[in-house]
């Protein structure tokens, strides 16, 4: 082992020994072992053990040379608990098969979680020859529908898969989100099937998971659809049928259609390196034909998927600008108002000083301070009139006073005479932008959903 193996060993164990393994396993655990009892009939026997003990003594005890497969079946409590394994169990399998270092990417990519992180990292493949040694390890994400039937959730697995060309050996390790999985119930059944090939578990495992991506597109379609009807067959001079909380579910479509889109390009990935090696290695050609199947579903879907996310776009697009042209008509039509309302208090206004004056006189000469004299013809006055001019000009010092008191304090008074909106009814353009930013940055919430 070189001196950079021994530095991943080291790093890795590290990194998983903490929070990827159980101290005691609780969740199912499997060791598939197809036994060659007779090399001129082809006579096979399979064995199976389910606990760590047992698989440990197991791995002590058997020599190499007694199967001719070895598969190990590990899973995880839920998507975001640690494997149901003990770090001991798994470092006696690797030593036991002089299994390469690389070997330990793939359960660092299970591990206790308890936020959506790395959600969207996929591993790529890896390919290790050493000799008569092909050694292969990737993970692959793909949609679920939880046994309710109203959630979608992105899964992960993993799969190591090892081949001896000199002894016709070969050895797997398939990781599972969950107990009993769909991959790990077909992939059990045939290995205990009468027509076993070993390489043929790749596709078992792409046939479980990749055909439900039609499925889950479709469910986000169908989501898609009436909000881009509605904005297609809106006007601006209109009602409008769609707001701003159809920005938000445009924007989280657009992620999950991104999001999608990066699980079927690795798949495909996948997908293409594992023909070419399969297909090199001089494997079983109806495995490598449809691994071909499998990879022209998935450029299929992926090509839907980014039809449908630019539709998202577009729609987002469109709805932002009718919204905004909306908006400004409404503003527009304000503007009008105010200036029809501006004309009327301008012609109020003018009335009231044309009448203001008038008014005033009639007033001022009906009040009690004067009364005529019938016999001498003259208007006499009363010596109190002071009380009206000290009144008049005191009021009018009194009502300058709070003028001027309101003008300097409109801020707190208008504040509190304004009608009280709740927060969350209120939507800004500033709160959108945010949102959207923070929707199109992270993975739906429905891609990291624990089981």
């Amino acid at each position: 082992m070189t001196y950079e193996s021994v530095l991943h060993t080291k790093r890795m164990t590290q990194l998983t020994s903490s929070r990827c393994f159980v101290d005691e396993a609780t969740g199912p655990i499997k060791l598939i072992d197809v036994l060659l009892q007779n090399q001129n009939k082809g006579v096979q026997s399979r064995r199976q053990l389910y606990t760590v003990h047992e698989i440990e003594a197991h791995l002590r005890t058997t020599k190499p040379s007694h199967y001719s497969h070895r598969h190990l079946s590990i899973c995880q409590k839920t998507s975001w608990s640690p494997l149901q394994t003990t770090k001991e169990l798994l470092d006696l399998f690797v030593s036991t098969h002089n299994i390469n270092s690389s070997f330990w990417d793939l359960p660092s990519c299970f591990y206790y979680r308890n936020k959506e992180v790395e959600i969207n990292h996929c591993l790529p493949v890896t390919v290790i020859r050493n000799g008569s040694l092909t050694e292969i390890g990737y993970t692959i994400r793909y949609p679920e529908l939880k046994p309710s039937g109203e959630q979608w959730v992105i899964r992960q697995s993993g799969l190591y898969y090892r081949h001896d060309a000199t002894t016709s050996q070969t050895v797997s390790v398939l990781f599972s989100p969950t107990p009993n999985s769909t991959a790990h119930q077909k992939i059990e059944d045939y290995l205990l099937s009468t027509d076993f090939d070993p390489c043929h578990i790749h596709e078992i495992l792409f046939g479980a998971y990749f055909p439900a991506f039609r499925k889950y597109i479709a469910s986000l379609e169908a989501k898609l659809l009436p909000i881009t009807s509605s904005t297609f067959s809106t006007f601006i001079d209109e009602p409008l049928r769609v707001g701003y909380d159809n920005l938000s579910a445009l924007a989280s479509l657009d992620s999950q259609f991104a999001q999608a889109s990066t699980f079927l390009s690795h798949g495909e990935e996948v997908l293409r390196e594992l023909s070419s090696i399969l297909g090199h290695e001089n494997q079983n050609i109806r495995t490598v034909g449809e691994l071909d199947n499998h990879r022209r579903q998935v450029v299929a879907h992926n090509r839907t998927s980014t039809l449908l996310q630019k539709r998202a776009h577009t729609t987002t697009q469109l709805l932002t600008n009718t919204l905004s042209c909306h908006d400004q008509l409404l503003a527009k039509q304000q503007n009008g108002n105010m200036l029809r309302l501006n004309k009327s208090a301008v012609f109020l206004t003018t009335l009231t000083l044309l009448y203001l004056p008038a008014s005033f006189v009639a007033t001022f000469f009906g009040m009690n301070f004067f009364n005529y004299d019938d016999q001498t013809g003259k208007l006499i006055g009363t010596p109190s009139i002071w009380i009206y001019v000290l009144s008049s000009v005191l009021l009018t010092i009194l009502t300058f006073s709070i003028y001027y008191w309101v003008i300097h304090h409109d801020g707190p008074i208008v504040k509190r005479m304004s009608p009280k909106i709740p927060r969350g009814n209120v939507i800004d353009l500033g709160t959108l932008a945010r949102r959207t930013l923070s929707m199109k940055g992270s993975t739906e919430k429905s891609e990291g959903v624990p089981a």
